[in-house]
């Protein structure tokens, strides 16, 4: 038997219910995973909220994770014991997700993940370093290149900088509190920028990542050069429209980047960086499966810079 943290309708952290189940078996189209830990996002939030009109409760919710195969057939291309990952593509949405202690996962999204870490640091790589990486891969800049992350503090935003700065561009990076500014600083950022809304800079970037989104494009445009791109991925400042838009507005290229369907090449080469250069995105908080509801409330509460990781399973 297995631990699954169901929410059999929407509501507050305190809606999980606690849930023993049969450990799946796998089939010929999916293989088992074993979830050794995971990281949270605020996605998972707004489905709790009773804010993703697609997903059907009851649902095991959660997005991505980690962990080991612990059942699969001959022809998956895994074998039992294999360190892999999963995210998106319908996980903890169309189908039950990450905070179970085992789960059912199509063998196309299982996806491997050769780097010996820690289960908490390697639970920060899934989303936030494929949605950083598929971003910069829009962005389509050379060595050398002047990129600003807008939203730099978000855990895109501090994945971006190291991927970044391994790819060797130049990196300015924004925050709205000016006490996390050294701490971005620390993390490579060649500049830091406090984000009142408008940025005080005079400088034209080749790649801008706007992660704020559509409250802040407009600012955000104002610093692209007339070359540039700049590539929308994030909705941090809540706000996915922009009223009275013009294309005339934007000065070089403007795209965006969504991370609902998986580039396995993508996600590879964000992994293969990661191990070269053996980046870490910072933890915020760990917490263990049964304490699902206090891991929500620091996802809305806590200051602190990291991903929030639940450990679902201890060897």
């Amino acid at each position: 038997m297995m631990l699954a943290m169901v929410l059999n309708h929407p509501g507050n952290e305190h809606t999980f219910h606690a849930e023993e189940r049969a450990i799946p078996v796998s089939t010929s189209t999916d293989s088992v995973l074993k979830i050794m830990a995971f990281g949270l996002n605020y996605a998972e939030l707004l489905t709790r909220n009773g804010e993703s009109p697609d997903v059907k409760f009851p649902r095991v919710i959660g997005i991505e994770a980690v962990g080991t195969v612990s059942d699969t057939t001959t022809d998956s291309g895994f074998h039992v014991g294999q360190t892999v990952m999963t995210l998106m593509g319908g996980l903890g949405r169309e189908f039950d997700g990450s905070y179970e202690e085992y789960a059912l996962i199509p063998n196309h999204q299982l996806y491997p993940l050769p780097i010996k870490d820690s289960w908490a640091q390697l639970a920060t790589i899934p989303e936030s370093f494929y949605t950083a990486y598929g971003s910069l891969n829009r962005l389509r800049l050379s060595t050398g290149a002047h990129l600003l992350i807008r939203g730099g503090t978000s855990n895109a935003g501090i994945a971006a900088l190291l991927l970044a700065k391994a790819m060797g561009y130049t990196v300015s990076t924004t925050s709205r509190n000016s006490d996390k500014l050294t701490t971005l600083q620390n993390l490579g950022a060649d500049e830091t920028l406090l984000d009142c809304g408008s940025l005080e800079t005079t400088t034209s970037f080749d790649g801008i990542l706007e992660l704020v989104g559509t409250s802040t494009l407009r600012d955000s445009l104002q610093h692209l050069a007339p070359t540039g791109t700049a590539v929308v991925t994030g909705g941090l400042g809540g706000e996915w429209s922009l009223p009275d838009f013009s294309p005339f507005e934007i000065p070089g290229y403007l795209t965006n980047f969504q991370s609902t369907n998986v580039n396995a090449q993508l996600l590879s080469q964000a992994v293969a960086l990661i191990k070269d250069h053996r980046l870490q995105l910072p933890i915020a908080q760990t917490f263990k499966l049964t304490d699902i509801a206090q891991a929500h409330q620091a996802m809305v509460n806590s200051h602190k810079i990291g991903k929030i990781v639940v450990i679902a399973n201890h060897e």
